[in-house]
């Protein structure tokens, strides 16, 4: 009997059946995505309010979560939510504290055009030092997530004694440094790594991979120069000349 059907039409159909989504018309599930999303700029299929909620509940969980800072905020800077935009980056800056200076001022520089030029002032004033959760200056900023709330003088939340975040770690910043594409910055954070420590050895592996996809042969020998005169040793990676470059 089949060769008596219509081709390419079903043998029942309900009346009422929803028609077949477009793909422009699924709402992807943040949670499903944003785990294993590669890329910094989330895709325009993930709906923006569930997104955010998927990425607090990431920041809440994980303060240090240097990944979900980032897509946090380049999801702000898309939308042109300026003043949820403020609280995403105060958050990063509770986050790495007094590290990872490169990538608060890149994420500050995308994020400018959409803050007041007092808010500006502000985060250009804390690059270096960041900013802590309990700054008397941020108590009533509602959005932000890891500051610490006030009401009347009692703190609704407060640490645990030993349960204050953990330094995010010189490969930290330098993973997500490279996963936004600032090689440069990269290369740069961890020779002053090796200028503190040589003997670092997964940032020296790190940066000896750079030097070999920026062809930065002369800049590895420099450094070599200075480790040398500095501690009279260098990273047992670097012990042996790089076959290439």
């Amino acid at each position: 009997m089949s060769h008596m059907l219509p081709p390419g039409r079903p043998l029942v159909r309900v009346r009422g059946d929803a028609p077949e989504l477009a793909l422009n018309d699924i709402a992807v599930d943040p949670y499903l995505l944003i785990q294993n999303h590669t890329e910094l700029q989330l895709s325009r299929l993930v709906e923006k309010d569930a997104a955010l909620e998927c990425l607090g509940h990431r920041i809440l969980g994980k303060p240090a979560d240097l990944r979900a800072h980032v897509q946090r905020i380049l999801l702000l800077v898309k939308d042109g939510d300026g003043a949820a935009l403020y609280s995403a980056l105060l958050d990063l800056m509770i986050a790495l504290g007094s590290h990872g200076q490169a990538l608060k001022q890149r994420m500050l520089r995308l994020a400018e055009p959409l803050l007041a030029p007092a808010t500006q002032a502000f985060f250009r004033e804390r690059i270096a030092q960041g900013v802590t959760p309990d700054d008397p200056q941020i108590t009533r900023v509602k959005g932000s997530l890891l500051r610490v709330s006030h009401v009347a003088g009692a703190p609704l939340v407060k640490r645990a004694a030993g349960s204050s975040p953990r330094p995010v770690s010189v490969m930290e910043q330098a993973n997500a440094l490279l996963e936004y594409g600032q090689l440069e910055q990269a290369v740069e954070l961890l020779e002053n790594a090796l200028l503190q420590d040589p003997d670092q050895e997964s940032e020296a592996e790190l940066l000896l991979g750079l030097y070999r996809t920026l062809r930065e042969e002369a800049r590895w020998h420099g450094m070599c120069e200075q480790l040398q005169l500095n501690f009279n040793r260098l990273p047992a990676s670097w012990v042996n000349r790089p076959e290439h470059f």
